[in-house]
């Protein structure tokens, strides 16, 4: 096996595209909601200014910076079980940038190259413990058993759905609790306060069994506060997260009543993956900051600096420099092989025959690199053939809609859809 001209991402794309189930353990718990002191949400203030380590802190407990006043929060500890078909690294570990720099040449080098592949399949199981926070509006309506169940991407933490930084623009949670809507989300293994495993063997595999069993829990109607057994569910997700959900409802088509993939693209012209791996360039995160992040091993990276964020998820004039800051200082590590087979989930979904919404944002440097124009609805439309579906470009945006200067006209656009999909 060899490394596709494209990028190892599109290789293990093309090598796999079926895997196993799961099955869960169920158990909670449950812990009051708290806001963090800390950081003051609404000022704006640049999170830059002295205190910008507090944030992984924060992100890494299970009770969340901050709640939407509004809302009803509850924090989880849920225990999972899973058995499925894994992709896991096999090749020379490093030791330190040196090494990992030397990984990433060889990685994304030209086709032809005949460096080996540096993961393998291999049948997985394990037992987990992953953190979840549950928001449902305090004045509740029949709406409020409608729930969303959010799963993050690569860089942040479950704060991405849940920003302390000024809520009233960026927080997605406290948009779905105006209108109505309970929201599930958490951190993904390795994340935030979910339990930590090795770099080296998470995967999209792996989140794809999570999530399956999560979105299983949600609709039994546990880790759902006060509102019991949901009346319907969603499923939405960012970036790695919508790759994530859109492999589980390729091979679960019933796991939810909607489809949210925000921040996704599936066609080949725009994922420039090599491009993605130049410009994030990739270092060991326990070496970047050994206080937040030492209890990773070398599989977990992040970016080299805020620049290398703003070069792949935002773009001017469209973006806040103290926002970009924010999500600088509140990311979360990923797992070498989950960033190698974030490309690397089934495609098909065409068992799938409810709604679907796809947005992302017009000018998005990951999965379009830099224009969607022209690309975006095939082969997507393709996968879902058989569904409702629903494409859309958040105009001016690149990748992070969540923190874009527009990201409440895209929750509206979110919001609005599953009205009109029958949650309401």
């Amino acid at each position: 096996m060899h490394f596709s001209n494209t990028s190892i991402s599109l290789f293990i794309l093309s090598m796999l595209d079926t895997f196993a189930g799961a099955k869960c353990s169920p158990g909670a718990d449950c812990h009051e909601p708290s806001t963090y002191d800390g950081f003051d949400g609404g000022s704006g203030k640049d999170p830059g200014s002295g205190y910008s380590s507090n944030y992984g802190g924060a992100f890494g407990a299970l009770k969340q910076p901050y709640y939407p006043p509004a809302a009803d929060c509850e924090d989880y500890m849920i225990p999972i079980d899973i058995e499925y078909d894994n992709l896991v690294f096999n090749a020379t570990k490093w030791e330190d940038n040196y090494g990992l720099i030397d990984f990433l040449t060889e990685a994304t080098a030209r086709a032809g190259a005949g460096y080996p592949s540096p993961v393998e399949q291999k049948h997985t199981k394990g037992s987990f413990e992953i953190a979840a926070s549950f928001c449902s509006p305090k004045k509740k309506t029949s709406k409020a058993k409608n729930v969303i169940i959010a799963t993050h991407g690569i860089g942040p933490a479950r704060a991405h759905w849940n920003s302390p930084f000024k809520p009233e623009d960026y927080n997605f949670v406290q948009w779905a609790i105006g209108q109505g809507y309970s929201v599930f989300f958490y951190d993904r293994l390795g994340c935030g306060a979910s339990q930590k495993v090795t770099g080296y063997e998470a995967s999209i595999f792996t989140a794809i069994a999570i999530l399956k069993e999560l979105a299983g829990v949600v609709k039994a109607g546990k880790y759902t506060g006060s509102i019991g057994k949901p009346h319907k569910t969603a499923v939405m997700g960012f970036s790695f997260g919508s790759y994530t959900t859109h492999g589980a409802v390729a091979t679960m088509p019933d796991i939810a009543d909607a489809v949210v993939l925000t921040a996704i693209g599936f066609n080949e012209t725009g994922l420039n993956a090599n491009g993605l791996v130049r410009s994030f360039e990739p270092r060991i995160a326990n070496v970047q900051n050994s206080a937040l992040y030492g209890d990773l091993d070398n599989g977990y990276l992040t970016w080299v600096d805020k620049f290398g964020l703003i070069w792949n998820y935002f773009k001017k004039p469209n973006y806040e420099p103290s926002a970009a800051d924010f999500v600088e200082s509140s990311k979360a590590p990923f797992g070498i092989v989950e960033f190698l087979s974030f490309l690397g989930g089934p495609t098909d979904a065409q068992n799938y025959t409810g709604p679907v919404l796809a947005i992302t944002g017009e000018l998005d440097y990951i999965v379009c690199d830099g224009s969607c124009d022209g690309i975006f609805e095939e082969p997507a439309k393709t996968y879902y053939k058989n569904a409702k579906f629903t494409p859309y470009l958040q105009p001016g945006t690149s990748h992070h809609l969540n923190f874009a200067t527009n990201a409440t006209g895209a929750f509206k656009v979110i919001t609005d859809f599953l009205a009109s999909s029958g949650l309401n």
